[in-house]
C-alpha cells in the first residue's frame, strides 16, 4: 500500500491537527512502522475509497 504513495510528485501541505489526534495519528503510526504523514495519506485514501464505493 506504501508503494502507491511514493511518487515522484508529492505536494507539500501545512495541516494543524488537534494534539489529541496528532498523538493518536502518532501511536498508530509508530506501531505501523510508518512515518505519520504515510499514516495520514493511508487514512485519507482509504476513505476517498469508501466515499467512491458507497457513491457518494
Amino acid at each position: 500500500m506504501n508503494t502507491l504513495y511514493t511518487q515522484a510528485k508529492n505536494e507539500k501541505f501545512m495541516l494543524r491537527l488537534p494534539e489529541r489526534m496528532k498523538e493518536e495519528i502518532r501511536r498508530a503510526a509508530e506501531m505501523d512502522g510508518i512515518s505519520i504523514n504515510s499514516a495520514i495519506v493511508q487514512r485519507l485514501a482509504k476513505s476517498l475509497r469508501e466515499e467512491r464505493a458507497n457513491g457518494q
